[in-house]
């Protein structure tokens, strides 16, 4: 499991879940592990996303981390249900 995309899925269920302070630390471990161009860079670009949205409203961010976390589940083949299981959805 993904910790990077986990936490975004947090994010993006709940935008009080997680503070801009965990998002920037998310951003700055899943650069430092995935900015090399395989396919878990998708998590990378969802905590860019993420960490770029100052707040709800700025809809262009939070829809851009939504798509990255679609991009990596299709990319990775990975079951979005089990991420869904352990944020307890």
């Amino acid at each position: 499991m993904n910790k990077h995309i986990l936490l975004v899925m947090k994010w993006l269920n709940n935008k009080d879940s997680v503070s801009r302070e965990e998002r920037e630390k998310n951003r700055r471990e899943a650069c430092a592990v995935y900015m090399y161009g395989d396919i878990y860079c998708n998590a990378y670009r969802a905590a860019f996303a993420a960490y770029n949205a100052a707040a709800d409203s700025d809809l262009d961010e939070v829809a851009s981390a939504a798509y990255w976390v679609d991009v990596y589940f299709d990319r990775t083949g990975e079951s979005r249900n089990e991420y869904l299981k352990e944020l307890g959805k």
